[in-house]
């Protein structure tokens, strides 16, 4: 199979437009994103920051097109790196299958997400086989998923371990490798390191930064230290606004916003690394 063209660095991948969701709650109706426009472009590392309740969640929903906003639009290039394009989600078969190839997900919950009932090895070629890639058990498809998995760190002898044999770290690789495999333009994770004791977070951690090396990566999260380690640029959302978009040296060294600079200053104290990121703790 011919890989997808990789679009120039300077032009975007995926674009959001004026992106307003909201729900009906008991007390009324509750706007959960309000007018947030955000574009990746091709080799960029993005991270979304914010609180609880800022709209992270809401907003990686209808990026991934698992929800329809209510007012603004999402539009993404596809494999061929062509014309941007409108994503409207709808529950026809096959209706989305060119974005779900240009735009991949790594949920929180990694572990959860993986069928018990499939190998490592297996769990990595479900995609390329939904998507129309490659043939059920074709020597294409796993020569794919374990060079998928051998990427991100998992060693060969893993390749035919079930889920509940993979500690969590080893899981939250797989389903990296799993979002790799179709060879996709863009990969977003929630939450990435969350709840991941330190020697598995570095496992994890390293296995993203391999990622962006040929994908460009958006990392939804709280954890400051990660977003530092990962991101070269910060999107922070706050009350379903988005309140600051810049680099994120400058994001976390000198925040504009009352809310960002809460969430630096409940960082730890550590020096600036040489590259201008933030050192994660030892």
């Amino acid at each position: 199979m011919t890989a997808p063209t990789t679009p120039a660095p300077d032009r975007a991948l995926l674009s959001a437009r004026g992106l307003v969701r909201r729900y009906s709650t008991p007390a009324g109706t509750r706007t959960v994103l309000d007018g947030v426009d955000l574009d990746v472009r091709g080799g960029e590392s993005v991270a979304l920051l914010g609180r609880s309740g800022a709209g992270k969640s809401t907003l990686l929903r209808v990026l991934l097109a698992l929800e329809a906003p209510d007012a603004g639009a999402v539009s993404a290039r596809g494999e061929d790196g062509g014309a941007l394009r409108r994503v409207e989600p709808r529950w026809r078969t096959g209706a989305l299958r060119w974005y779900r190839r240009a735009v991949q997900h790594v949920p929180q919950d990694s572990a959860a997400s993986l069928d018990p009932r499939l190998s490592a090895l297996q769990a990595v070629e479900q995609p390329l086989v939904r998507l129309g890639l490659h043939r059920a058990g074709s020597a294409e498809a796993r020569e794919r998923a374990a060079e998928c998995l051998e990427s991100v760190g998992v060693d060969a002898a893993l390749h035919g371990h079930r889920p509940r044999q993979l500690s969590g770290g080893q899981a939250q690789r797989v389903a990296i490798a799993r979002a790799l495999a179709p060879r996709p333009a863009l990969v977003l994770a929630d939450e990435p390191v969350s709840g991941l004791d330190a020697p598995l977070r570095a496992q994890v951690l390293d296995a993203l930064s391999r990622v962006r090396r040929t994908t460009a990566l958006v990392v939804v999260s709280h954890d400051l230290a990660a977003v530092a380690a990962l991101c070269d640029r910060t999107a922070v959302l706050h009350d379903g606004r988005l309140v600051e978009d810049r680099p994120t040296h400058d994001v976390l060294t000198d925040p504009r916003h009352e809310a960002v600079a809460e969430l630096v200053d409940a960082l730890p104290r550590l020096p600036l690394a040489p590259t201008g990121g933030l050192p994660l703790p030892a």
